[in-house]
């Protein structure tokens, strides 16, 4: 744990994620958090999850692998930058929602991502703004009055109606079910092992 006693980067989980329900009224904590909003959009979306999301955490850069074919079937992505993972991770934090077109350089910092120094592939910030160090705080503020401990959480709408949130990357088989999607074919070698 750093010193805001947030867990780093969670490790994958290795059955069907039991979930864990929100209470209605934390809805409007996660829906208005500064976030980065990539995938179908108007009439196109057809689910929405919140990923709160470290840039440098090598869990939240496969989950961004394995939301990519959902996204392209009407799933929308809000992440919601935070940075405590590694000294850089909130001057790219920052960067990412200071970004005139956020999602390309979500795009960037996931596809030019290295997985040997777990380390997103953008360029941080040099200097957080005052304005963009608020936002992050009150990101940080979120997930901790939430309960959750570790990235990625990922807060999805369940069949029934309810909030739910779950803590690093489920298995890709349980995908279909959190995003009320059907399957869609993941070929990314790197993510083989999380089937």
């Amino acid at each position: 744990r750093d010193v805001t006693g947030v867990q780093t980067c969670a490790l994958p989980i290795s059955d069907q994620p039991a979930p864990t329900y929100l209470p209605a009224s934390a809805a409007a904590t996660f829906e208005n958090a500064p976030a980065i909003v990539e995938g179908a959009s108007g009439k196109n979306v057809k689910s929405t999850i919140y990923v709160f999301m470290d840039p440098n955490c090598i869990f939240c850069h496969y989950a961004w692998k394995a939301f990519q074919p959902y996204e392209a079937a009407g799933l929308q992505v809000h992440w919601i930058p935070m940075g405590f993972l590694k000294p850089d991770s909130a001057g790219k934090a920052a960067a990412l929602l200071q970004a005139q077109d956020g999602p390309a350089l979500m795009h960037e910092l996931e596809t030019k991502f290295s997985e040997k120094e777990e380390s997103g592939g953008i360029a941080p910030l040099a200097k957080v703004p005052p304005a963009t160090q608020t936002k992050l705080d009150g990101n940080i503020k979120t997930f901790q009055s939430l309960g959750f401990d570790g990235t990625p959480t990922i807060i999805y709408m369940t069949s029934g109606g309810r909030w739910a949130d779950v803590s690093g990357l489920p298995p890709l088989s349980s995908l279909p079910a959190m995003l009320n999607l059907p399957e869609q074919p993941i070929t990314d070698p790197s993510l083989q092992r999380f089937r």
